[in-house]
C-alpha cells in the first residue's frame, strides 16, 4: 500500500467510525445520497435513498444465487436491500470496523446473515481471488479513491469474465471546482473526499479495462439530498458536533450548503462490463 493510499484509508477509516451513528441515523440506515424524481417528488429522505440503491442495483441487473461485492457498505442498508430482494448472496466491506460492526448486527436482526455478510477491507487492496464475484456494487465508496483507476482495476480483477459493475458518485462539472473541493484547505476531513469531474468518469472505466460503459448524470436528482442532510444535522447538532468536533461540523454545512445551490454539482449512475 503506498503512504497516499494508507493515509487515505485511515483517514476515511476513522471519519466513519466516528460518524457511523449519527448518520445513518440522520439518512434512514444509508450513508448516501437520495433519487428525486422531479422538483414536485415529496418522497421523504428515506424513500429517496432507497430508491437510490434501487438505480444502482437495476444498473448491476443481479440474478438469484450470483455472489455480488458491496464496495464500501456503510452501515449495510443497500446490501440487505439486495439481498432480501434479489436472492444473491452478497459480501459488504468497509475500511470501518465500527460500520462493519453495526452492519452485521442490522443482518442478524433481519434474519440475512447467512445470505449477507460484512467484513472490513480496503478496497484499494482487496482481499479475494480473481475472478470471485458477479458483479460490483459502488455507492458512493469511489469518491475516497485516491487513485480511482487503481481501485477500479481490483474490482475488475475481482470481477468474474462477463461480471457487472454499477457505480454511483458524487461529482462537479468544472475542473476549478473539483481543484477548490479536493484541496486539503477547504474539503472536510482534509481530502478524505476525491472528486472526479462528470466528463471523466468514462475514461476512468475505461482504463481499467472496463467496457459497455453507461453513464447518466443524475445530479438534479440527487441535490435535495443537501436539503435534508443540512436540516437533520441541525436538528441533533450536539450528537454531531461530539462526534466530529465544532469546526469540522460547520464546514460541512458550509458545504452541503454550496453542493445544494451549485450548478456544479453532479452525481453519476455508471454500469461497466468486464469482457467475457
Amino acid at each position: 500500500m503506498t503512504s497516499d493510499s494508507a493515509s487515505n484509508s485511515s483517514k476515511v477509516a476513522d471519519a466513519y467510525d466516528r460518524t457511523a451513528t449519527v448518520v445513518a441515523k440522520l439518512w434512514n440506515g444509508n450513508l448516501h445520497y437520495g433519487y428525486w424524481e422531479d422538483e414536485d417528488d415529496q418522497s421523504s429522505f428515506g424513500e429517496a435513498t432507497d430508491r437510490m440503491t434501487e438505480e444502482v442495483i437495476r444498473r448491476l441487473d443481479p440474478s438469484p444465487g450470483q455472489r455480488i461485492l458491496d464496495l464500501g457498505c456503510g452501515t449495510g442498508s443497500p446490501a440487505l436491500l439486495l439481498g432480501r430482494k434479489h436472492e444473491v448472496d452478497v459480501v459488504g466491506i468497509s475500511i470501518s470496523p465500527h460500520q462493519i460492526s453495526i452492519a452485521t448486527e442490522q443482518a442478524r436482526e433481519a434474519g440475512l446473515d447467512d445470505r449477507v455478510r460484512y467484513e472490513v477491507a480496503d478496497a484499494m487492496h482487496l482481499p479475494y481471488p480473481d475472478d470471485s464475484f458477479d458483479g460490483v456494487m459502488a455507492l458512493e465508496s469511489m469518491v475516497h479513491m485516491p487513485d480511482k483507476v487503481h481501485a477500479l482495476r481490483e474490482i475488475v480483477r475481482v470481477l468474474r469474465p462477463g461480471g457487472r459493475v454499477s457505480i454511483a458518485d458524487p461529482t462537479v462539472h468544472e475542473a476549478s471546482t473539483q481543484e477548490r473541493y479536493n484541496s486539503s484547505e477547504t474539503s472536510s476531513a482534509e481530502g478524505m473526499y476525491i472528486m472526479s469531474r462528470t466528463d471523466e468518469y468514462d475514461e476512468l472505466l475505461e482504463r481499467a479495462g472496463l467496457g459497455q460503459i453507461e453513464t447518466t448524470d443524475v445530479g438534479k436528482n440527487a441535490r435535495h439530498s443537501m436539503r435534508h442532510f443540512v436540516a437533520g444535522a441541525l436538528s441533533c447538532r450536539d450528537e454531531y458536533v461530539k462526534a466530529i468536533g465544532p469546526e469540522e461540523f460547520e464546514k460541512r454545512i458550509e458545504e452541503a450548503r454550496k453542493m445544494r445551490d451549485s450548478p456544479d454539482f453532479g452525481y453519476v449512475l455508471v454500469s461497466a462490463k468486464k469482457s467475457e
